[in-house]
């Protein structure tokens, strides 16, 4: 099942019927207003059912989904790559990244086009990388910097272009060695790129206090962070941009660590969108 409302905002309206066959990446429900965000299809397959699931939430509360059953082929909508996203134009970074329906990876699933677009309204000067995982357990933004590294930098040097930034900063945690390292040597060929290794206290990963520790800004409580020049994106978001700017794929997947005491091997999987939690707990 895939939940129609998994971003800050208004959900997305279906646009898909029961009977429909999609592809992996089609659209099946479109964005509503401004803050909002298009859902795709995980996975090929017949639309069965678009009907009330129960969501990943501590209320238990249930909400609007779009089932569907795989076809076993994961056969994808034809993709648009572009060899070199970097000669777009900003407004047109930011249009692809909407139609991707790419969000905050960081957990806060804020619509990642809307803060591209901060640039044209806010001056923004710096950009944050944030790789400091949020709550104790997580390491799979650790995963990520350590192995898709130069697609991180890639994707945040697509976001400064998006944004009118100038400053890239990288704020990783000093119990994430192998990622810094990683990060580092991807940033090397890019000299105005900084990776700073910030202190394991919690809530680094907060994106207030990643910023004060970054830059000795404090960000008003009771504004934004681009009022003070300054937009945050995830780690996991930059990848996600630098996939659909590169390669014009829509956010169908992310990598979700599954750990803590309950679980007998911890370890951290990429996982399809809609894939039910209990199917990850049994692996």
């Amino acid at each position: 099942s895939v939940p129609l409302s998994q971003h800050v905002g208004a959900a997305a309206r279906a646009v898909v019927k029961v009977g429909d066959h999609v592809l992996r990446g089609q659209v099946v429900a479109e964005a509503v207003g401004n803050i909002s965000a298009p859902v795709h299809a995980p996975t090929s397959g017949l639309v069965v059912e678009i009907g009330e699931a129960v969501m990943p939430h501590p209320s238990g509360l249930a909400d609007l989904a779009v089932y569907i059953r795989p076809d076993g082929l994961d056969q994808w909508v034809p993709l648009h790559p572009e060899l070199y996203p970097i000669n777009l134009a900003s407004d047109e970074l930011a249009r692809r990244v909407a139609a991707a329906g790419v969000v905050g990876l960081g957990g806060a699933t804020f619509p990642s086009a809307v803060k591209l677009a901060l640039g044209s309204r806010s001056k923004v000067d710096t950009l944050i990388l944030n790789g400091s995982e949020c709550e104790p357990y997580l390491s799979c933004d650790d995963r990520l910097m350590r192995e898709h590294a130069l697609e991180i930098i890639e994707g945040a040097r697509l976001i400064l272009k998006a944004t009118g930034a100038v400053r890239p900063l990288v704020g990783i945690e000093d119990n994430k060695p192998e990622a810094i390292s990683a990060m580092k040597v991807a940033a090397h060929p890019f000299p105005e790129v900084s990776v700073v290794k910030v202190p394991s206290r919690y809530p680094m990963g907060a994106d207030r206090q990643l910023i004060q520790t970054l830059t000795g800004i404090e960000a008003p409580a009771d504004g934004r962070a681009a009022d003070v020049g300054i937009v945050v994106h995830n780690v996991g978001t930059a990848y996600a941009v630098y996939r659909a700017l590169r390669y014009g794929e829509p956010l169908t997947e992310r990598v979700v660590t599954v750990a803590g005491g309950a679980v007998k091997s911890p370890r951290n999987l990429r996982v399809r969108i809609g894939t039910p939690l209990s199917w990850l707990f049994e692996r």
